[in-house]
């Protein structure tokens, strides 16, 4: 699966942002912001991304015709919305709601890590689905060493 928007906020939108050059995304991977801004794209959220800037809406693949240039591509952006997403590492229960976790990779969470609180639990939703709400965005909160 990936990150899934399933109780959008009033505050939903879509926003552009350019892509990297040749290099491949899913749609719903969650995207993180270039802190370092050392280019003008956003990149794969991991394990470690704190900010992030919001849900790719479509694939990129190699077969695009803009694959090798930093177009800008169409992002869901929902501060406070309801995101469901699949768990890559741990089985998720009850105890998981009302508490942080982190992100496995760009679309899976991780219930048995909580070092970035990337992810906070809002309803459990089976062993390997979690509904959460995502914690940092880029654009609300800056990075501490700016």
């Amino acid at each position: 699966m990936a990150f899934v928007l399933k109780s959008p906020s009033a505050l939903a939108r879509v926003e552009l942002y350019a892509k990297p050059a040749s290099t491949a995304f899913a749609i719903g991977d969650l995207l993180a912001a270039n802190i370092n801004a050392t280019a003008n794209t956003f990149i794969a959220a991991t394990a470690s991304t704190e900010f992030h800037i919001g849900v790719l809406q479509r694939t990129i693949a190699s077969t695009d015709s803009d694959y090798t240039s930093e177009t800008k591509v169409e992002v869901l952006v929902d501060e406070v919305g309801i995101w469901e997403v699949d768990v890559g590492t741990g089985t998720a229960d009850i105890n998981d709601e009302q508490g942080y976790i982190d992100l496995k990779d760009t679309n899976e969470a991780d219930v048995t890590a909580s070092a970035i609180d990337a992810l906070f639990v809002y309803q459990f939703v089976s062993g390997t689905v979690v509904r959460v709400k995502i914690c940092s965005w880029a654009g609300l909160q800056r990075p501490a060493d700016s």
